[in-house]
């Protein structure tokens, strides 16, 4: 007679996988949108005409006093609710692990960007670096630090919420003239391959989340998100370039929209990938006996 129990399997290499597709994104992020002429002419188009149309509305002034405040709204968040769940839970490592993380990203932010990548200069605006973007890491890996150290029962509430809020934060900067696009992105994945990193250290020491069934939903739309981020490239190589002061209107409007597309399906991307590895390597099995 057989009978079944539940074992925990570790899949552990779902943790490499998810470091190395944010660190090929990263890569492409750069070498396509920021050292090859077709990539930065297209980041600089999207740019450009949000530069453009968002100061029309009259918003432009909150947005950019919103921005300013936010690594000091984003460190006050984060660190209230450190605090709060160490005092709660009495457990350092999970805290002192998801710190490090915060600090390593917005350090390699700054470093990168100041220090060891250049822009090329084709003649499309500004030659200064702006890529990754400080403002989309600083909020990215705040609101990914709430996730990790969140209680199991509220990370279906915490994770969307706070990465929301990043999500949010990097569409504000590029709308108010701040980041192109593939800044943005890589502020992203920066912040999204520490946390990564910082969790695939902390599941070898103790579990983050009970073994839970694989969601095929959240496999799906990181897919899709994927597969986006993937047209947006394409598109971007693929349409017409004209001259960076003559761009018609109608594909003026079309890069500017790959440009929201692009940030929101990295967003997704590198979202899925922390949960994934939060939530994933630990799944129940069936063993005959």
């Amino acid at each position: 007679m057989h009978a079944s129990s539940v074992i925990s399997r570790p899949r552990h290499l779902r943790w490499w996988w998810a470091l190395t597709l944010l660190a090929i994104i990263g890569i492409i992020e750069y070498v396509f949108f920021v050292t090859s002429r077709p990539g930065q002419w297209s980041d600089q188009v999207a740019f450009t005409a949000w530069t453009q149309w968002w100061p029309r509305t009259g918003l432009d002034s909150p947005v950019r006093d919103f921005l300013d405040l936010l690594p000091a709204i984003c460190a006050a968040i984060a660190a209230l609710f450190l605090i709060y769940r160490v005092i709660r839970d009495r457990r350092f490592s999970r805290a002192i692990f998801a710190a490090l993380a915060v600090a390593l990203a917005v350090g390699s932010t700054q470093l990168l960007k100041h220090v060891v990548l250049e822009r090329p200069d084709f003649n499309f605006g500004t030659t200064m670096n702006s890529f990754p973007s400080g403002h989309t890491t600083t909020a990215a890996a705040a609101m990914a630090l709430m996730y990790v150290i969140s209680p199991p029962k509220l990370r279906p509430v915490v994770g969307p919420v706070a990465w929301s809020f990043a999500t949010v934060t990097g569409l504000a900067t590029l709308i108010s003239g701040w980041h192109r696009p593939s800044d943005i992105a890589a502020g992203f994945v920066v912040a999204g391959f520490w946390m990564v990193a910082a969790c695939a250290i902390l599941q070898s020491r103790q579990p983050l989340a009970a073994p839970s069934k694989p969601s095929r939903w959240s496999r799906r739309l990181g897919i899709v998100a994927l597969i986006c981020w993937v047209l947006v490239l394409l598109l971007s190589w693929a349409l017409p370039h004209p001259h960076i002061q003559q761009v018609p209107t109608g594909l003026l409007v079309l890069y500017a929209g790959l440009g929201v597309l692009h940030i929101l399906a990295t967003a997704f991307v590198v979202g899925l990938c922390l949960r994934s590895v939060v939530l994933g390597p630990s799944r129940p099995a069936t063993r005959r006996r």
